[in-house]
């Protein structure tokens, strides 16, 4: 059974995964020259919008419509490149999941298995919905409003003049191509570190499933369950290794990025770019809640173990097994945490903070800029 399937179409739509069946020579050549083109359109779309705001930004708003955007993209190019560098380390962690002692060992387990991938798959559509809903909106309602004025979709410094239709057209499709590899970027990176984390949580139910079901051979079997304990808690430690990183990116430009989006909120008219707007700021809050979410559900699921063994019918079992119970249960008041650097815990107390934080950020902003 192939994991997370939406999240890998997304990582070779954006250039960072060629497909399994793509093992010519030829067709590699053609994927990597595909990847250098997805790589290409966002990297210079990035330079564009630091050139722009280093020529053409003239005042606090151009500014804000700028930066909230360049923050974006930076981190999706931050995650984007990650992703590429260390894809053999992704793929491992892909791997692990589907050997042993995570296999499924009978159809009680499969069936768990399953449900899990299903949650994983409704998870990357419905954030990849949102955010195409999102960029359609604002793609189409600037090229309908601002059509005759030859006005862009983003800030942007171009490095020619796009007042005829030819080449208004070719640019407004430029942006568009960046739009739909930045947006597929971003879910296939967030919906990577979710399902990641979604499949530990399938992990401590299929625990649950084996503790509830000690075979005869109790020692072997509850041998069986520790080991299975210690391989979840250490593959959470990897997951938090290859995304400590990320996460710290993710952490630094949400914070700028909802406290700008605060104040072009505030300085804007209720028109369709308002509503633009709203949606831009909510797939921002998105991104980092997706974080903190699943890494506070994961957090919450460790420390359920307790309680897994307590509905077992563990009285029964010989002095061994308890004992064994025991030392799962003391490992278990050491919950799975997932840190950014090993400083900011993810979790959903940080979520909270951030957007405290932000708030009082866009306060302290608009104090000095009307003082």
């Amino acid at each position: 059974m192939h994991i997370l399937r939406w999240t890998f179409l997304l990582f070779t739509l954006c250039g960072c995964y060629p497909p399994l069946s793509w093992k010519t020579p030829l067709q590699k050549f053609l994927y990597e020259i595909y990847t250098v083109f997805s790589f290409l359109v966002l990297n210079s779309f990035l330079l564009f919008q630091i050139l722009d705001m280093i020529c053409n930004v003239e005042n606090t708003d151009d500014f804000s419509d700028n930066f909230s955007v360049t923050v974006v993209v930076f981190v999706t190019c931050i995650k984007l490149f990650t992703i590429l560098v260390y894809r053999a380390k992704f793929l491992h962690l892909c791997n692990t999941l589907q050997r042993e002692p995570f296999l499924p060992m009978n159809e009680e387990e499969f069936e768990i298995l399953l449900k899990f991938e299903k949650i994983t798959d409704w998870n990357t559509l419905g954030y990849m919905t949102l955010l195409v809903i999102s960029d359609f909106f604002i793609l189409v309602v600037s090229l309908l409003a601002n059509f005759k004025n030859r006005k862009l979709a983003f800030r942007t410094w171009i490095p020619y003049e796009y007042s005829s239709l030819s080449t208004y057209l070719l640019t407004f499709l430029y942006q568009s191509l960046f739009t739909t590899i930045c947006t597929f970027g971003c879910v296939a990176s967030d919906s990577l570190y979710s399902g990641l984390l979604i499949h530990i949580n399938c992990q401590f139910e299929i625990l649950e499933h084996r503790l509830k079901n000690i075979e005869s051979n109790q020692n072997y079997s509850v041998k069986l369950c520790v080991h299975h304990h210690d391989h979840i808690y250490k593959f959470g430690e990897m997951v938090n290794e290859e995304f400590k990183m990320i996460m710290l990116f993710q952490f630094c430009t949400s914070l700028s990025t909802i406290c700008f989006n605060f104040y072009r909120i505030t300085q804007i008219e209720m028109d369709s770019r308002f509503v633009g707007t709203l949606l831009y700021m909510a797939c921002s809050l998105m991104q980092i809640f997706y974080y903190c979410w699943f890494s506070n559900e994961v957090k919450l699921k460790s420390l359920e173990l307790s309680d897994m063994i307590f509905r077992t019918d563990w009285t029964s079992l010989n002095n061994n097994v308890k004992k064994a119970f025991l030392m799962l249960m003391k490992r278990a008041m050491r919950p799975i945490e997932f840190t950014s650097i090993y400083v900011i815990s993810v979790n959903l107390e940080s979520f909270m903070t951030l957007l405290k934080t932000s708030y009082s950020a866009f306060n302290v902003f608009q104090q000095s800029r009307e003082s």
